[in-house]
């Protein structure tokens, strides 16, 4: 490596390092940052399959740091190993370049280098990436030593080197895979490399390599990752319940056994000189040293985050690396079945092996299930080779995707032949490559290095997440004509384009690699791996958790196709060196090109990676917090409005009193085993759902059978499917059930005191002696059970609290009793007198504290750059809170306080930043009520003019998601219809009728045009 190479990498470094340093969040974000920062923090195993390697690091850097900075410690961790991969992807390109040129100097190589690093340190993904606590930019740096490493070892002529390169990619890769799992596919590109330096590259040997390396890498992940495991579960089973020993003695005879095993191979080899073996069994050694990271979440498994299902004892460890939590191991590839296929009439269910669990009490594995009838048959008519439509949950968004006619079926369905559609092969594929093919993966591709809307991830919509160019007579296919996007899509900070230049110069460095056939198809290969490779293995229905529409998890391939960029310098230079004088056109080339690409990106994204200043999801976390009373409940659901909240309490030891329960998480049963701890602060919450009912193995979903159409007490029923002779045979199988879909809940007499000391504080409500509610379900989840048994033995003694994120699923059918406090709403036993009221009750003392003497959200306004996250939440949970607040004040002639509100509301989230919509007409609305005619004007007419510029927008062209776009158009256009009807009582007059029907007449015409059904 030259002085030059050296001293460049370490510029690139520092100056790349301190740009995302100073980019870089204070505190936490949204998604799965604050998870990290929290389980780092206390060495804790994140979510399945989890990322050990990255939770010790951070761990021990954040010994030297008060927790207070943990998050922004975390942050700068990613801006360290991100400026670490530019540094590194610097050096492959420098390396590809030098070897494919013949050139007499180095520089040509330095500005092919830059430019490939510089590309891939200001695309938007990987700049995003290396400014938050995620796990990627240390699993990228991982992957690019472990590509440089392999370029080395093939281009070296030194044995001992080569056998020192050997090892230490070993080393690397199981390090690597303590990241991200993932990272074990680079081995089938790389061994393109290895086949050309030990057998010459033909299309034979070619082909040989990439079916051996499959093979190595299902080998790999089979037999030392899984395998492994398996056999220490099967020899723990066997030694606790055959021989009494402890838990874990499995993986201590396992390791025992391994080190012997590979000691006596070691020592075999060298005195029978058996070289290959000896090599071969060292980088074993070194492969699972580095792997020996997933020891820590068996270690750790004690810990009192709520974030992984417990990783406690080998059997629990190997669902864990399966990712079994998500249904990883459920996903077809190669064979399965259509979404909608119905049970085989015949043969309904399979049993498969008996599911044990370890028992505290008895010290052994206890049956928790004995696998009968455990997974679903399926009629072969309904089989299809590489399956894409096969999750019944996606059913409707297959169909919004994509038009699907289908083929008819008959198939008979409890003794009566029923009518399918089955999907045709052909559809099957238009889904793989026009969602999970072009939307997922080569989408974010061009949003990199082509341009981009907006930095919405995408539902199909036009107004979001697709890329662009730049070009309106091409962006005009995309998202219509220019002239109809209205201005604040237009002014968008994250609205980038680059005219295709970056873009184009990566295809230009990839045809300057066909004279060099082992570089070509070693980038090409790790290109397409983790690209299209990754949709290709995790298979995601467009309701995925495992893609969640994230960019990040394609990095991989961005990094190839930024040195792709950086190649495009021999390209160019090559051609221009036969036109023009050689000595004068490199320094210009390389200075021309830089600006064109890298400096473009940088210069344009600037502005939209300023997150310095972000700090809406910690504000909204603390929101949530303070807006609770001492040692309450707070039932949560989703990952952003759970994992900020723990942070705060785990990392910040912030209101550690309130218990925060995640409602999607309550099906974990290490989960609920934590409801009856203490934890932190929070007293134990009570709990008699007996352990049977929720153990890992046992369906998580309770069939509803009806047996009274009267409500059922939930002392009752919990006494009854306690019971275990209240079970009904379901589908062959002997299962628990819910008697009845309406509930009720007797209030005791303290309480109802308490309720009737409250209730005077609200106009027109009155306090009941009971509860009682409907929760109409066909199946009900585990969790909510759970709550429900949590609202039965701890109403009395704790205040529950539902947080309000917009969504009700876990309010578990309790509205009409739940009382605003703030940004939570409290279960309570008073309820409105009349229907006819305004059904929600709001302590208007407590909000007002919370939204405006306290509101920590006045600086948002004033942000450099306001991410589409905090962009959504203002919209749909603040201003509507606002709004909510401002109508009870109202209500309650506090008129001077209500008009503070809604002021304050107009201020933080101004039309220019949270364009006025369906919420904010609600606050015009207000307005008017109270007599401010100007301000109620002046809003309502704004969002009636965005709703119907949007919606001229959309129907300006025929999108490329038509179906989607139909309906998303059908529900603005219901939407502006109400408002329309609205303003005529207020004597608004925002769109002319005879406008209004010119415009109906061409929305019938555009749906027409666009609906395929």
């Amino acid at each position: 490596m030259s002085k030059t190479e050296k001293i460049t990498s370490l510029a690139l470094f520092i100056i790349v390092f301190v740009i995302y340093a100073y980019c870089a969040p204070s505190t936490i974000s949204f998604w799965d940052s604050p998870e990290f920062i929290t389980t780092s923090n206390n060495l804790q195993a994140s979510h399945p399959p989890g990322s050990p390697l990255y939770s010790i690091f951070c761990a021990f850097v954040l010994l030297f740091f008060p927790a207070t900075k943990a998050a922004v410690i975390s942050n700068l961790v990613s801006s360290f190993f991100g400026a670490l991969t530019v540094s590194v992807v610097f050096h492959i390109t420098y390396f590809i370049s030098d070897k494919i040129s013949n050139y007499p100097t180095n520089l040509i190589s330095i500005f092919s280098g830059l430019l490939g690093a510089l590309s891939l340190g200001f695309c938007t993904s990987f700049w995003i990436a290396s400014t938050e606590a995620e796990v990627y930019t240390l699993s990228f740096f991982l992957l690019s030593i472990l590509i440089y490493i392999a370029l080395k070892w093939e281009a070296t002529t030194s044995k001992k080197l080569e056998y020192k390169l050997q090892l230490l990619f070993t080393l690397l890769l199981g390090l690597a895979l303590g990241v991200h799992l993932i990272t074990l596919s680079v081995i089938i590109p790389l061994s393109i490399l290895f086949t050309k330096k030990k057998y010459g590259l033909t299309f034979k040997t070619f082909s040989l390599s990439v079916i051996s390396s499959t093979l190595l890498f299902f080998f790999i992940y089979s037999f030392f990752i899984q395998g492994l495991i398996k056999l220490a579960a099967k020899l723990d089973f066997l030694l606790v319940n055959s021989f009494g020993l402890f838990m874990n003695s499995g993986i201590i005879l396992t390791l025992t056994f391994l080190v012997l095993f590979i000691g006596f191979l070691l020592v075999f080899s060298y005195k029978k000189n058996k070289f290959i073996l000896y090599h071969t069994t060292l980088a074993s050694v070194f492969f699972l040293i580095g792997f020996s990271s997933y020891l820590m979440p068996l270690v750790r498994s004690n810990g009192e985050s709520l974030v992984a299902n417990g990783t406690y004892n080998s059997h629990r460890l190997l669902d864990y690396i399966k990712g079994n939590q998500f249904g990883i191991s459920n996903i077809p590839l190669i064979k399965g079945y259509t979404y909608n296929a119905p049970l085989n009439t015949s043969n309904p269910f399979s049993n498969i092996d008996p599911i044990y669990n370890y028992d505290t009490a008895s010290k052994k594995y206890q049956l928790a299930h004995n696998g009968k009838f455990k997974t679903v048959n399926h009629p072969s008519e309904f089989s299809m080779f590489f399956p894409r439509l096969y999750d019944s949950k996606s059913s409707e968004l297959y169909k919004a995707w994509i038009p699907i006619k289908g083929e008819e079926i008959l198939y008979p369905v409890n003794d009566k032949e029923e009518r399918f559609i089955k999907p045709t092969f052909k559809e099957n594929l238009h889904f793989f490559f026009h969602y999970q093919v072009y939307w997922l993966n080569l989408r974010y591709l061009f949003w990199n290095f082509i341009g981009r809307q907006n930095n919405h991830h995408g539902l199909g919509y036009v107004e979001q997440g697709n890329w662009i160019s730049g070009f309106n007579f091409i962006d005009k296919k995309l998202i219509g004509d220019k002239n109809f996007i209205p201005s604040y899509y237009k002014n968008d900070k994250t609205n980038d384009t680059y005219y295709f230049i970056p873009f184009v110069l990566g295809i230009l460095g990839l045809f300057t690699l066909l004279k060099n056939k082992p570089y070509f198809w070693v980038t090409l290969l790790t290109f397409l791996a983790f690209g299209i490779g990754i949709t290709l293995y995790i298979n995601p229905p467009p309701t995925s958790l495992l893609v969640r529409e994230r960019d990040y998890i394609f990095i991989g391939s961005f990094v190839v196709f930024s040195v792709w960029i950086g190649l495009s310098m021999n390209f160019i230079y090559s051609l221009l060196s036969k036109l023009l004088n050689k000595e004068n056109i490199i320094t210009l080339t390389g200075f021309i090109l830089l600006l064109l690409a890298p400096i473009q990106m940088l210069s344009k994204g600037w502005n939209n990676h300023q997150r310095k200043q972000d700090d809406f999801a910690y504000k909204l976390a603390k929101s949530y917090l303070d807006s609770c009373p001492l040692q309450s409940i707070l039932i949560t659901n989703g990952d952003n409005m759970s994992f900020p909240l723990w942070y705060l309490q785990y990392v910040e030891k912030y209101r550690t009193d309130i218990r925060v329960i995640n409602y999607d998480q309550l099906n974990l049963d290490n989960n609920i085993n934590n409801l009856s701890k203490q934890i932190l602060t929070s007293k134990p919450i009570k709990i008699d759902l007996k352990e049977k009912l929720y153990l890992n193995g046992i369906d998580k979903l309770v069939p509803f059978n009806e047996d009274t159409k009267q409500p059922v007490e939930l002392d009752l029923l919990f006494a009854f499917l306690n019971n275990d002779k209240t079970k009904i045979n379901w589908n062959g199988q002997m299962k628990n059930y819910v008697p009845s879909q309406i509930f009720k809940y007797n209030i005791s007499n303290r309480r109802q005191i308490e309720d009737s000391l409250i209730s005077k504080k609200y106009y027109s409500s009155t306090p009941t002696n009971q509860i009682t509610w409907q929760l109409p379900k066909t199946f009900y989840g585990l969790n909510d059970l759970v709550v429900l048994n949590i609202i039965q033995n701890n109403f009395d003694s704790r205040k529950i609290l539902f947080l309000d994120n917009s969504k009700k699923n876990h309010f578990v059918g309790l509205e009409k009793f739940l009382i605003k406090k703030g940004l939570v709403y409290e279960l309570s036993g008073i309820k409105r007198n009349g229907e006819k009221l305004n059904p929600k009750i709001i302590d208007t003392k407590e909000t007002y504290k919370i939204l405006i003497e306290d509101s920590p959200f006045t600086n948002i306004n004033n942000s450099a750059f306001i991410s589409y996250e905090n962009k959504l939440y203002s919209e749909t949970i603040l201003r509507q809170n606002y709004y909510f607040l401002a109508q009870a004040l109202f209500e309650e002639n506090q008129i001077d306080k209500a008009y503070k509100t809604l002021k304050t509301c107009e201020n933080i989230f101004p039309n220019r930043l949270i364009p006025y919509k369906q919420y904010a007409f609600g606050i015009g609305k207000l307005y008017l009520r109270m007599g401010f005619k100007k301000e109620g004007t002046i809003i309502c007419n704004t969002a009636i003019s965005n709703i119907y510029n949007e919606l001229k927008w959309i129907t300006s062209f025929n999108p490329q998601n038509p179906i989607i776009n139909v309906r998303h158009a059908e529900k603005k256009y219901r939407m502006l219809l109400q408002m329309l009807k609205q303003t005529e009582t207020l004597k608004l007059n925002a769109i002319p009728k005879t406008e209004l029907a010119t415009f109906t007449k061409s929305f019938t015409i555009w749906k027409k045009t666009n609906w395929p059904y």
